[in-house]
């Protein structure tokens, strides 16, 4: 969202001085100049959304996803497509493009279909902060994947809320709710490094890092994305590696149908 910036200008008023004589006597008054200032941090945020991935639709239709967690490792491919403020579609295809798992992210809640066994899951974005204390909602998972600016569980950037930081490499940003403390490194040239949430009532945290930066069709994006995860005894990380990606091509987001799956609890899922 790039801010727009108001000017405010005062129009004079022509005094009219009348005698009862013939004279008429105009006195004109100069219209005084007002400076509209603009917060320091305002002034960062802009320049990261102008140059932030900028976008109406993604197609990511050729990635790797290297897993970690617990320090069991797998590799697969899959594919991703983004329509902007609308809808999130992951597919994970561990052989020769056989799709296994899939992703549905909407407005509203996330769908997860398990291909192999023939369940779907059913979950609303409160999940994530029952069983992780983390209120993220739809447009902070986005925001997550295409490295862009944001104030997690919000739509729009909270500036009022936000502390800005300088740093040796460029700037920090930190905001802050009941719940998570916030971090998001930026870089000298304005593009995101790194997000930092870290959950104020348990020691959960996620950190999400940018890298490889590269112009696709016209929209600088991160070719390695590396999301890791951390709790009391447990960990887990994946790394997004971008193969080949389009922008702002026509997509079709067509829903898996649920009927010829059995919904299953995601707690289930979740300890495989």
């Amino acid at each position: 969202m790039k801010r727009k910036i108001a000017i405010f200008s005062l129009f004079a008023v022509l005094i009219l001085s009348a005698c009862k004589t013939t004279r008429t006597v105009t006195k004109p008054v100069q219209t005084p100049t007002v400076t509209t200032s603009v917060s320091p941090i305002a002034q960062v945020v802009e320049r990261i959304q102008q140059s932030q991935p900028q976008f109406k639709t993604a197609n990511i239709n050729k990635m790797s996803m290297a897993f970690d967690m617990n320090d069991r490792k797998i590799n697969v491919s899959g594919t991703c497509k983004i329509r902007k403020d609308s809808a999130i579609f992951i597919s994970i295809q561990p052989f020769l493009g056989i799709e296994m798992f899939k992703a549905e992210l909407t407005i509203d809640s996330m769908r997860v279909f398990d291909k192999m066994n023939h369940r779907y899951y059913v979950v609303d974005y409160d999940f994530f902060n029952k069983r992780f204390g983390v209120n993220v909602n739809f447009y902070s998972l986005q925001s997550l994947l295409t490295a862009q600016l944001f104030c997690i569980g919000k739509k729009e950037i909270q500036l009022g809320d936000c502390k800005l930081t300088t740093l040796p490499t460029g700037t920090k940003i930190e905001y802050q709710n009941n719940n998570i403390l916030q971090s998001t490194e930026i870089s000298a040239l304005n593009t995101i490094l790194k997000v930092i949430l870290s959950a104020r009532d348990s020691n959960y945290q996620l950190e999400t890092q940018y890298s490889n930066f590269a112009v696709l069709n016209g929209v600088n994006f991160p070719q390695t994305i590396l999301l890791q995860a951390t709790s009391e005894k447990k960990k887990a990380s994946c790394e997004f590696s971008i193969l080949k990606a389009e922008f702002n091509t026509e997509l079709k987001f067509t829903g898996t149908n649920p009927d010829r799956f059995t919904k299953g609890d995601i707690d289930q899922l979740l300890k495989k």
